[in-house]
């Protein structure tokens, strides 16, 4: 099988918008932007975050495992625009302890990210008439991304634990779909997200999906009671772990990735 293309260039910051008092969005822009038109939005992308601003970025010619001058994280492609030049990536804001949260909140225009995506178009989730939508702070930008291309006549419920309520943002969805919102101000210590799954029912329908994105260890709970669902075949579901309560990324990547399906 044909490995997918690489797609990869440093952008610029063009602006910074404070979009809740946890959620920065970055526009980012750049000569070589264009090159990402095969993406597809709500894909993972990712970014190399100097360590010193002032370092120029050096993208990796294979795949990227990090350097001694960068760090490398993961992030969701928020939107694209080829023609107007902009990019947009959505950053959690929790402090400067994270590379990513820390690089958003001092970033100023004119600052370098790389960016690294593969080219594919392969679709999020698979087409339903019913769907169950299950995410975390790190996964309201791809929850977003996938009820704004939702077909009008979807139905279905999403659960977004976010840390208070302001943080509560109006999201494009089908008007048959409900958006409850959960609050969380210590994630990863306690799970409402978890607690909340396992009050909601499967519908008994044909034309079902669950898409769930979160921390490892709520994920792997979901994971464990979607297999168990009678009313769910394995293709009417997807898990993955966004991230690991009290571990760095590139520092529990393997064990995500080996519960994330």
């Amino acid at each position: 099988m044909e490995k997918p293309q690489m797609m990869k260039a440093v952008l610029t910051v063009k602006e910074k918008i404070y979009l809740t008092p946890h959620y920065i969005r970055v526009i980012l822009e750049g000569e070589d932007l264009s090159i990402y038109e095969a993406a597809n939005v709500g894909d993972n992308n990712k970014i190399v975050i100097p360590k010193d601003k002032l370092q120029k970025i050096q993208l990796p010619d294979g795949p990227p495992k990090g350097a001694s001058d960068f760090y490398i994280r993961t992030y969701t492609m928020r939107y694209l625009d080829v023609n107007k030049n902009e990019m947009a990536i959505d950053f959690v804001m929790h402090g400067e302890t994270g590379p990513a949260s820390s690089w958003a909140i001092h970033a100023e225009k004119g600052d370098e990210l790389g960016v690294l995506m593969k080219a594919k178009r392969k679709p999020i989730v698979q087409p339903a008439d019913w769907y169950l939508l299950i995410g975390d702070h790190t996964a309201l930008p791809v929850i977003s991304t996938i009820l704004e291309n939702l077909p009008a006549t979807t139905k279905g419920k999403v659960l977004l634990e976010v840390h208070s309520s302001e943080d509560v943002i109006l999201l494009q969805k089908p008007a048959g779909v409900e958006i409850k919102w959960i609050f969380n101000s210590n994630p990863g210590e306690t799970a409402p997200l978890l607690e909340a799954f396992q009050t909601e029912e499967i519908p008994d329908m044909e034309s079902k999906f669950v898409y769930a994105a979160a921390e490892y260890h709520t994920i792997k709970e979901i994971q464990e009671s979607l297999r168990s669902n009678p009313k769910l075949e394995r293709k009417d579901w997807y898990a993955f772990s966004y991230w690991k309560y009290g571990i760095a990324e590139d520092a529990s990547a393997m064990e995500r990735r080996a519960i994330s399906k």
